[in-house]
Formats: structure tokens, C-alpha cells, sequence
């Protein structure tokens, strides 16, 4: 491969990385995207005599005019101010691409690639992000140094225009320039850049919320966890794989089962219209908390007795906050505010919903603590009862159904079996992602009940609340999550949208009694890709470990890093003069004192950099040709230096020639021949006669015997 086509690989290689990055977050529209993607193939093959016309340059000069100006018209008219900013930095870097020609126009393609990324930073909290920053500390060092490279050989030429520009690419047409050790020691510097950019961001001071956390979008919807939901939502997302939470819970045996069936409340209803789930109760009171510790509702979890269970939750819609069964309370992190810890605002609705404010676009990580002795609620007052047997009108059918299947039961605790064990046992109803087709005349729990016989779990759950209302038993209609598929690299249970599920609740013997009526067949119906989910299931560890560690991590984070350090070092040094004590007895010790690790850590990261100076310094042995030129060159540097004229370290073999022109320097034209030939053979490749390198040699000697000037 020659120079140029590694030079415009590269290049190209750091300006996609670049492109991706601002493409990762919720701000540019996919038609943008597309048109951005088009082009950037487009310019790969725009390259030779077009790009040195001017009329083509002055035309893209005219076309980012003119596009500004329609960005600002947008703007006016309403557009997304930051849609339209990152539309426009994107067109920069295509109209560098467009029009690369000299080393400058690479350089400037390096520079808008690193702002796209700085600003990416701040726009995405995508996992995706960390493969483009990776993917951009090893490119950065190959492209800076072809680009210095580049600008040499450009500066070693000279003479007219047209001439230049043919030296020049007959240079960049060597293969012989660049090869495999110069892109691996280069790109050995990754490592120490890498390593930098991690101390530095580890002891930068943080004073607010996650460093990456600025530019994330609103939640993901979910169905179900808003103020209202439509018979027929859920059946429709079962096969979405999309991961929502990630729960631990409490004793994870070593090896457990892959699936589980986690229930994870959400939302409660109390109001259906035949139709329509409601909660015609939104007041919502703050709960009471000690610490980071919260009641929910009737007492503060006991960490010490209680079950924990560790909730991962992904940013949604509705800052729901989802409980297991016999919740007792939840521990909930505080925020950062201006370096403040301040405690999150939870609140308390009735139903047993509880949100979270202050939402951050990051989600939460949260602690729920359950316990047997848990109550929901206390005893029902006429109100809330009344609130509960709640019934829509034309669902007469319905309650007659109810009281002939619940005919000779004892009880209330009875009846509510009996209508479960009729909906989910008997095999007269089939559990289907097929909706029932319902007129608009028709209501859909007669055509489930009575003439389709099949649905998902929205008509099994309403079918049972209803029928349990007609027969003056209080019940509510419940969405949240059931399932869980266990994650072997993050050791969690992850629920995704698939998983979303509803149930009933019904108030039976003075506590509510969760009740879930849906057929077994359910659990039939989980999406399972072989090797992908596998694939999934490592993705998904490594984003969610990628946002607690990086997007997440703020003063809190930092601070805790450094005291778990400092307990390191002094357990380290409480437990020294006992390893010692051991050590004199002849007992074996468990591991080496804390200097020793300090010390070979410390020890690796010299020879690392130690390493990368020697691949730099390293250079493929030079053809004869090449090696002449340069001792040629090294005796005419010697000569000036004599006369009074050395060359500074960062001048160029042809700035030097220039400038000894301006100054009007004699024999000039022996210093302009040597440096030619010199140009030549260094990085053109071309022969150096032996009779032509004799005479060059005569001359440069003659040169030096002159008296300094």
C-alpha cells in the first residue's frame, strides 16, 4: 500500500469514528443520518484533479454558506438547536473529505473528527461510545504521525506549482515509506495515551452528576407504567429482547437455573371504562426516609435482617420504580448536586406506585428489601372500597359468568381461586399474541370470555378484577415484569420488554393477595437466538457495567475509589508484621505486602513505556540508495554548520533551502542539488548514481573548505 492510500485510510478510518460518535445519541434524525452515511462513501472516490479545481472548492465554500444560512432559518422556525449544530458539523467534515488535497486538509479532517468526539461525550452514554474513543486513541496517533509525515515532504519540494505537485505525488505513490512496524510501534502508543486518559479520569474532580450523564435523552417507553393502558398493549412486545432491569436477588446460588419468573411490581390500576385502565388517584406524598433509606409504606427496611435484592434499572418513560414481592422499603443513592449529596425525592401513590424525581437519563441502581411480615396497605375505608368494586357499565354478562363459576365457594379467598383456576387451568382459554378482533360495539372482555377464548395477559388480568369486583371482592389491575433470563457475565436476572407483564391484585383477609391468572403457556414464549443471545448477554454486562463505572462515575464515586484504597493500603500494612510473623515461623502467606504489587505495577508501566520509545526509535533498515542520500546530506549539514548557516532541529531540509535563498547564500546551487537528490531518495525511492553521488561528494567537500561568512 502507498503512502497516500494509508494516509486517506486513516483518515478516513478516524472522520467515521468521528461521524459515529455524534450518530449514537437521539439528536440526529435518521434521514440525516442516512444522507450523511451516502456521502461519506461518496467522498472516498472524489479525489485527483477535480479536488484542485476552484470552482469546485468555491462551490463547497457557496454550499456551507447557503447551508448555514437554512440551519438558521430552522432554527427560527423551531428545529432542535442542537439537530441542527451537529447536522452542520457533520458537513464540515464532508466537505473536508470532499476536498483533501495537501496535508493541511488531513490535518483539518484529524481536528473536526477529535471535536465530534468531545462532543459526543457529552450526547451519548452508549456502550458504543467506548469502542469509538478505543477505536480513536489508536488511530490518533497513526494519523498525526502520517500527517507530520506528509507535511515534510510537502516542505521538501520545490519550484513551480505544477512540478511540486508532481514530486510530491510520485513521494506519496512509494510503498516504501511507511510498513507494518511503523503502524505498530505508532499505534503502540495507544497504550500510554490510553493509561493517561484513565488517571486523569479517575483524579479529575467531579462536581455533579455523571461525567458522560449531560446529553442523555429521555427513557424508553415502555407499555403499561404510564397514567392509562389500553386492553391489548403488552401480547405485542413479548418478543422484544430490549433489557429494562437487571436483578440480583438476595442467596444467588452459584450455578442458578438460566430462566426464573421474577415479579417486579410497577403500576397499579383502579378505574376501567371497558376499554381503559386508570388511576384517578395521582396524589402523590414524599416518603419518608432516614438517610438514603425509604419506608414503603409502613416501615424503614433493617439492612440486617431484611432481604436485599439489587435493581438495575434502565432510564424509562415513567420513573417507575419496580419492587419485588413483600417490600418493606428501598435504599435509594442520593444525587449530586454542585458536589452536594443531595437525597433523592421518592414518592408514594396510592397503589403502592412509587416514582423517583430528579431523573437524570440514567436510570437507577437501587436496593429493595422484602420481608414476610410485609403489608401493603392497611385495611380498606369505605372510599377506597368503593374505589375498588369500581364497574363499568354493559358487562352484565360478565358477572353472570362470575357467579356461576364461583357457585359453592365459602369464601371470598374460594371464589377468587375458583375464577383463577377457571381462566388459567381449565383449558377452555388459550394464551395467544394474536388480539381478539374486537367491533366497536363489542366489549373485548365479552368477545375474550365468550367467543375468542384467547389473549395475553392484559385480558386474562382485567377478566379476573372485573369478574372479582362483580362479586364484591376489592381488586386492581397490576403491570410490571415477570421472567428473567440470568446473566453468567454480570451475575444478574435480566427482564427485559418481553417480560412485561399484568396481574391481578385482589384485598382478601385484610391484605392484598396477588393473584395471576394467565396460562402457563406464557412462559412458553421466550425469544432464545442460540449464540445471539449469548452475544446479548455479553453486550448488555459490559453496558451496564460501562454505566455504573464510567457514565456514572462523579465525586461520590471518585471519593468512594480512594477510601476503599487508602482501607487497601492500611489493611495491607495492619496485616504486614503478621505475614512477617508467619513468614519466621515457616507458615505460608496468602500474597506479597502492598509495596511489592505497588512496586511491579509501577515497574510494568515503565517497561511499557520503555518499549514504546524503543519501537519508535526502531526504523526498517534503509536501502543503500536511501543511506547515501543521507550521509550526503549529513556531510553538507556538517559543511553549513562550518560556514556559520547550522539548521535548527525543527526546520525542514526545504525550509532550510529556502531560506538560504532569501538570505542570498553562494554556491546555492550545490545545497538546492544535494537536497533534492537527498528528497529523492529518501522518500521517492529513486536511485542515487554513483558517479552523479561522487561528484555531489567533491562538491560538498569544496563547499566546506570555503571560509565562513
Amino acid at each position: 500500500m502507498s503512502f497516500a492510500q494509508l494516509h486517506k485510510a486513516v483518515a478516513y478510518l478516524l472522520a467515521g469514528l468521528g461521524l459515529f460518535a455524534i450518530s449514537l445519541g437521539p439528536y440526529l434524525p435518521w434521514t440525516s443520518e442516512g444522507l450523511l452515511a451516502v456521502a461519506f462513501v461518496a467522498s472516498w472516490f472524489v479525489e485527483g484533479p477535480r479536488v484542485r479545481d476552484r470552482r469546485w472548492v468555491r462551490g463547497w465554500t457557496i454550499g456551507l454558506v447557503a447551508l448555514l444560512v437554512v440551519q438558521v432559518l430552522r432554527g427560527f422556525a423551531g428545529a432542535a438547536i442542537l439537530t441542527l449544530a451537529l447536522e452542520f458539523a457533520a458537513a464540515l467534515q464532508l466537505s473536508r473529505l470532499f476536498n483533501r488535497r495537501t496535508a493541511k486538509e488531513h490535518q483539518q479532517i484529524a481536528a473536526l473528527a477529535l471535536l465530534h468526539l468531545i462532543a459526543a461525550t457529552v450526547l451519548s452514554t452508549d456502550l458504543a461510545y467506548a469502542f469509538a474513543f478505543l477505536g480513536f486513541v489508536i488511530a490518533a496517533p497513526w494519523m498525526l504521525s502520517l500527517g507530520h509525515l506528509r507535511e515534510e515532504i510537502e516542505a521538501h519540494q520545490a519550484g513551480p506549482e505544477d512540478q511540486r505537485e508532481e514530486a510530491i505525488a510520485k513521494v506519496l505513490a512509494s510503498p516504501r515509506l511507511v510498513g507494518p512496524r511503523f503502524l505498530a510501534a505508532t499505534a503502540a502508543l495507544a497504550v500510554p495515551l490510553f493509561l493517561m486518559t484513565g488517571v486523569l479520569f479517575v483524579v479529575f474532580p467531579r462536581v455533579g452528576l455523571g461525567f458522560l450523564s449531560f446529553g442523555r435523552g429521555s427513557g424508553q417507553p415502555v407499555s403499561g407504567f404510564g397514567a392509562d393502558v389500553e386492553l391489548g398493549e403488552f401480547g405485542v412486545i413479548r418478543t422484544d429482547t430490549t433489557v429494562i432491569l437487571r436483578v440480583t436477588p438476595p442467596d444467588l446460588a452459584d450455578e442458578p437455573p438460566e430462566l426464573a419468573a421474577i415479579r417486579m411490581r410497577g403500576t397499579s390500576f383502579d378505574h376501567y371504562d371497558g376499554r381503559r385502565w386508570t388511576r384517578t388517584r395521582e396524589l402523590a406524598e414524599s416518603v419518608g426516609r432516614v438517610g438514603t433509606h425509604y419506608a414503603v409504606p409502613v416501615r424503614m427496611p433493617n439492612p440486617r435482617r431484611d432481604a436485599r435484592w439489587e435493581v438495575v434499572l434502565d432510564p424509562l418513560d415513567e420513573p417507575v420504580i419496580f419492587l419485588p414481592p413483600d417490600t418493606v422499603g428501598v435504599q435509594v443513592p442520593p444525587r449530586l448536586s454542585g458536589g452536594v449529596e443531595v437525597g433523592r425525592d421518592v414518592t408514594y401513590s396510592p397503589g403502592v406506585d412509587l416514582r423517583y424525581a430528579d431523573a437524570d437519563g440514567l436510570g437507577l441502581r437501587y436496593t429493595a428489601y422484602t420481608a414476610p411480615d410485609a403489608h401493603a396497605e392497611d385495611d380498606l375505608d369505605d372510599e377506597d372500597r368503593a374505589l375498588y368494586l369500581q364497574m363499568p357499565d354493559r358487562h352484565a354478562r360478565v358477572a353472570a359468568l362470575a357467579r356461576e363459576w364461583t357457585a359453592g365457594a365459602a369464601d371470598d379467598r374460594d371464589r377468587v381461586r375458583a375464577l383463577s383456576a377457571r381462566l388459567r387451568d381449565s383449558g377452555e382459554f388459550t394464551y395467544s399474541l394474536e388480539m381478539p378482533r374486537v367491533e366497536d360495539d363489542e366489549e373485548p372482555l365479552d368477545v375474550f370470555l365468550f367467543d375468542a377464548r384467547r389473549g395475553h395477559c392484559e385480558y386474562y388480568a382485567t377478566a379476573l378484577v372485573v369478574m372479582a369486583r362483580s362479586l364484591g371482592i376489592p381488586a386492581r389491575n397490576v403491570t410490571g415484569f415477570l421472567g428473567g433470563r440470568f446473566n453468567g457475565y454480570g451475575r444478574y436476572y435480566a427482564l427485559s420488554q418481553g417480560d412485561a407483564h399484568s396481574w391481578a391484585e385482589v384485598y382478601v383477609g385484610g391484605r392484598w393477595w396477588v393473584v395471576d391468572p394467565t396460562p402457563e403457556a406464557r412462559d412458553a414464549i421466550v425469544p432464545d437466538d442460540g449464540w445471539l443471545s449469548a452475544l446479548r448477554q455479553l453486550v448488555d454486562a459490559a453496558r451496564t457495567r460501562w454505566t455504573e463505572d464510567i457514565v456514572s462515575f462523579d465525586l461520590r464515586s471518585q471519593i468512594g475509589l480512594f477510601r476503599a484504597l487508602r482501607r487497601w493500603f492500611d489493611r495491607e500494612a495492619e496485616d504486614e508484621p503478621e505475614r512477617r510473623g508467619q513468614a519466621s515461623e515457616g507458615v505460608a502467606t496468602s500474597g506479597a505486602p502492598g509495596w511489592v504489587y505497588g512496586l511491579v505495577g509501577l515497574l510494568l508501566v515503565v517497561g511499557l513505556l520503555l518499549l514504546v520509545r524503543a519501537l519508535r526509535r526502531r526504523r526498517a533498515p534503509l536501502d543503500p540508495t536511501a543511506a547515501g542520500a543521507m550521509r550526503l546530506y549529513a556531510r553538507l549539514d556538517r559543511a553549513l554548520a562550518a560556514l556559520g548557516w547550522p539548521r535548527p532541529a525543527s526546520q525542514s531540509p526545504g525550509e532550510r533551502l529556502a531560506a538560504l535563498a532569501e538570505a542570498g547564500f553562494e554556491p546555492l546551487s550545490v545545497v538546492r542539488e544535494v537536497t533534492d537528490r537527498y528528497v529523492a531518495a529518501r522518500f521517492g525511492g529513486e536511485a542515487l548514481d554513483p558517479t552523479e553521488a561522487a561528484r555531489l561528494e567533491r562538491a560538498v567537500r569544496d563547499l566546506s573548505r570555503r571560509r565562513p561568512t
